[in-house]
């Protein structure tokens, strides 16, 4: 092992004469290694946690059309086995650590990342490095793995707006390879071979195009002298020159359409947009805020509120390293998509004539700032930052400069912004319906309208351990504070008992279109008041539903936390709950089921649960009924309220830049007239045995058939809980059994998975697989064949300390936000366990012996007792 005393001296001989490189800020370091490669080094002291992430300058834009999809296979296959690591064994290790290890593709570049415990740091450089360039790439492996891209593929099939996004990319890019899937193609990624991707590897996989990024509570003296140690020995090496076409955008409106079975209409437009590196770039992000994001935000007023156009709407500025695009998408009523596009291009050509207002552009900014502070809260989020930047503009810190630009944009930057990008004969629209058409004269007509229209319209976690405060008032509601002053944001969960658990068929629903409505306007502002509000202080209040729990949770930048209190407190307390509320919010509850019933893997989970549960209420459908929101009145949602927001069932976690007295004060004031109803709460009901096999098929139109089989297990405080969580890890992840067996050796689905469900009184553990309707029969076998050997043969003490710290890192390594450590401590206080049971959490998986594994799963996998749903795919109508 690599020791400190080792590190120094390695750190006194290698690069004592070049000191720790350039420091570009107080704790960041970037320094270039003798052959080329780049290191950037932060130290982050927030949690116990380091990200490891090794960017390479190469992603799908580079390759030749005959090897289209290799950068993503080869991403697939980097961690497929090197000469010393065998297939399977890099995973194993990582997760043995406690941490997890991913990568992904893009255009422009291609990034391979390791996150976990603080001492993980030396074993995932070395991970790393030996994957990068000492990868094998093995044929058998290949040919496997390509079945896998093959699988994703398909996947892909099943996902409408990613069908309907490749088909407009294709029409928007003339020329530029941004034209095409990063996946690639069938075609393409079966012929791909051995060879080929050794002759990528070879001229793009060069120290030069490299950079080594590492964030964490680590040292920057050791991170720089072990990246040196594990990368530095590659030899120097220029990497090719690579010209890309100019991108000449297309020279008339132009349409796309693409006709599926769907219940849903999917629209999608795009207009050009600069890359990264020009000026306007951070101004398009601000556009972006300004037309799409937020309840208040210019989109969401105009087409979903006033109108009733669609049921969702969002904006996006795709700024890469080449000419980028503006996107607006969303989802609407198959008959309102025309309508939908061509009044969604007068709000973005008015931007071009009317100035906007300060209020309306500090808004904005605020949205896309706040964006970049809850980005620091983890590890990851930081390292990706820094990367994308040195990957893009050759300085991490240019995201720095980014920010401070995005302070400075006026409201004539913008229009003149508008102005240049944002022409009518740029336009490319697409929908994707099952009957609905877009003709290209259509299009171009409406695309006139609307530029004439836009001229007539005006408008008006966890490092130190910090104690938390933990105090119950006068009227029964548990509040927990805990102080991190160490990013300026602020996170508050609300969480009472309620959700699925509480409904029956004919109130299927009733949760999660209260927590819809409940935070969009009180008695004291409408909805656009204060949605404008909120936003304007960089903030989120937003309402959540689950199978267990109901509540509000909200963020805030610190500066402005005492009015975003305040509006919190409005929330909680003065709910309006107006008609014209519910009937606005009716079509998007609805058009979410419409949306689950387009997602062929959404069809099967919520075919599973039913099967599983019934008649107990987890069996009911998470995103409600039809039925119940067509019917659903705001005397319902007041009675709902009364019934279930209470403060002695309930449980305040604030987590932040905050003085819990200063707080706690505050709330003891403005809560004291909150009292509790008579009447208690529900009980739970009692689940009905599972006595015999429960065999499900669902027919629908896909390319994959799901399959899910699934065994009954109890709930949140059954003592074998903690044994089945062992038994799901040591079966998921990709080190995993499952992963290893269907997938890297058998090549059966590009998704192959375990998941453990737990619910007050009742739970479940279910084996997942995605594959093509041909291997229908060898998945499930292959299941089965997982099952029975875990239940004959038990497993090993490598895999028990594997799937212990794989659950212990990956518990500490979501913690590390704010907003996810007031929803653990709400959560678990709110569900019987203590606002400090992550702690007993830990201990207990960490005291689970291999009996006790065994016996759990010689428990509850029973082949006599179980669930099996199948979705089978029938041809597309």
């Amino acid at each position: 092992m690599y020791t400190i005393l080792a590190s120094i001296l390695f750190y006194l001989l290698v690069l004592g004469g070049q000191g720790m490189g350039l420091e570009l800020k107080p704790g960041v370091h970037k320094h270039t290694l003798s052959n080329g490669l780049t290191a950037i080094v932060e130290e982050n002291h927030r949690a116990p946690v380091v990200a490891v992430q090794v960017w390479v300058k190469v992603g799908s834009i580079y390759e030749d059309e005959k090897v289209a999809g290799i950068t993503h296979l080869i991403e697939h296959m980097i961690f497929k086995g090197t000469q010393t690591r065998g297939p399977g064994e890099i995973a194993s290790t990582i997760e043995g650590y406690g941490g997890y290890i991913n990568a992904f593709t893009s255009y422009d570049y291609t990034c391979y990342y390791i996150v976990g415990p603080r001492e993980i740091l030396e074993v995932a450089l070395d991970i790393l490095s030996d994957a990068l360039f000492n990868s094998v790439f093995d044929p058998k492996e290949l040919e496997r793995e390509k079945e896998v891209v093959l699988e994703e593929m398909r996947m892909r099939e099943d996902r409408p707006m990613i069908v309907l996004s490749e088909e407009v990319l294709k029409t928007a890019y003339q020329k530029y390879p941004y034209r095409r899937p990063i996946i690639g193609y069938e075609s393409t990624v079966k012929k791909i071979t051995r060879r080929d991707i050794l002759e990528y590897i070879k001229k793009f996989y060069v120290p030069e195009n490299i950079a080594v990024v590492v964030v964490g509570d680590i040292e920057s003296e050791k991170a720089l002298a072990l990246i040196e140690q594990y990368f530095g020995k590659v030899p120097r090496k220029k990497p090719p020159k690579t010209i890309f076409p100019k991108e000449p955008y297309v020279t008339s409106p132009q349409s796309v359409v693409v006709k599926r079975p769907v219940e849903e209409g999917y629209f999608e437009i795009v207009l050009p947009a600069p890359p990264l590196t020009e000026k306007e770039a951070p101004i398009m992000d601000v556009i972006a805020a300004l037309l799409g994001e937020g309840r208040s935000s210019r989109l969401y007023l105009k087409l979903r509120r006033e109108l009733s156009l669609v049921n969702s709407i969002e904006a996006s500025a795709f700024t890469p390293a080449g000419p980028g695009l503006f996107e607006i998408y969303g989802t609407a009523p198959p008959e309102n998509l025309r309508a939908a596009i061509k009044e969604a291009l007068i709000e973005v050509f008015r931007l071009k004539y009317q100035p906007v207002s300060e209020e309306e552009l500090s808004k904005a900014k605020i949205q896309v700032l706040s964006d970049f502070v809850y980005g620091r809260e983890s590890m990851e989020g930081e390292a990706r930052k820094l990367g994308t930047f040195e990957m893009v503009t050759g300085d991490p810190l240019a995201a720095d400069r980014y920010l401070e630009a995005i302070k400075r944009i006026t409201p004539e930057a913008i229009l003149h912004a508008a102005q240049k990008y944002f022409k009518p004969d740029k336009v490319v629209s697409g929908i994707l319906a099952q009957n609905e058409s877009l003709d290209p004269k259509l299009l171009a007509e409406m695309v006139k309208e609307a530029e004439l229209a836009a001229q007539g319209i005006s408008t008006g976690e966890m490092a130190p351990v910090i104690p938390p405060t933990y105090r119950i008032l006068n009227n029964g509601l548990r509040v927990i504070i805990l102080p991190l002053k160490d990013v300026p944001s602020v996170a508050i969960s609300l969480v009472f008992p309620g959700g699925v658990r509480y409904e029956t068929p004919e109130t299927n629903g009733l949760f999660r279109a209260l927590t819809t409505i409940w935070p969009r306007a009180t008695r004291k502002h409408s909805a656009e008041a204060l949605a404008t509000l909120i936003e304007s202080l960089g903030g989120k209040i937003t309402g959540f539903s689950g199978r267990n729990t109901f509540g509000l949770e909200a963020t805030f930048l610190s500066e402005n936390f005492d009015q975003g209190l305040d509006l919190f407190l409005e929330v909680l307390l003065k709910p309006a709950f107006p008609d014209k509320e519910i009937e606005k919010a009716r079509p998007e509850l609805i058009s979410a089921l419409l949306r689950q019933e387009d997602q062929p893997l959404q069809v099967a989970l919520r075919e599973f649960y039913r099967v599983m549960f019934a008649p107990h209420p987890y069996s009911l459908n998470v995103l409600g009924s039809k039925e119940f929101f067509e019917k659903v009145t705001a005397e319902d949602l007041r009675r709902a309220y009364t019934k279930y927001v209470r403060p002695d069932t309930g449980v305040l976690a604030i987590v932040g830049d905050v003085n819990p007295e200063k707080v706690l004060s505050k709330l003891e004031k403005a809560l004291r007239d909150w009292q509790a109803p008579p009447n208690p709460t529900p009980e739970d009901l009692q689940p009905s045995p599972l006595e015999a096999p429960r065999i499900t098929t669902v027919p629908k139109p896909s390319e994959q058939t799901h399959i899910l089989l699934g065994f009954r297990t109890g709930g949140l405080n059954d003592p074998d809980r903690y044994a089945l969580e062992v038994l799901n890890a040591v079966l998921a992840g990709q080190g995993g059994r499952l992963f290893r067996s269907l997938r890297d050796q058998e090549a059966l689905a590009y998704s192959v998975t375990s998941f453990l469900t737990l619910g007050t009184n009742t739970g479940a553990l279910a084996f997942y697989i995605g594959c093509a309707p041909e291997k229908k029969d060898q998945a499930l076998s292959g299941l089965w064949r997982e099952i029975n050997k875990i239940k004959e043969r038990g497993l090993t003490e490598e895999e028990l300390s594997r799937a212990k710290n794989w659950l212990v890192g990956r518990y500490e390594t979501e913690l590390q936000t704010n907003l996810s450590q007031a929803m653990d401590r709400a959560l678990n206080e709110a569900l019987g366990l203590g606002f400090n049971y992550f702690y007993r959490y830990i201990e207990n998986i960490k005291n689970v012996k291999l009996e006790e594994v065994l016996a759990a799963a010689r428990k509850y996998l029973e082949d006599e007792a179980y669930v099996l749903v199948t979705l089978e795919p029938i041809e597309y109508q």
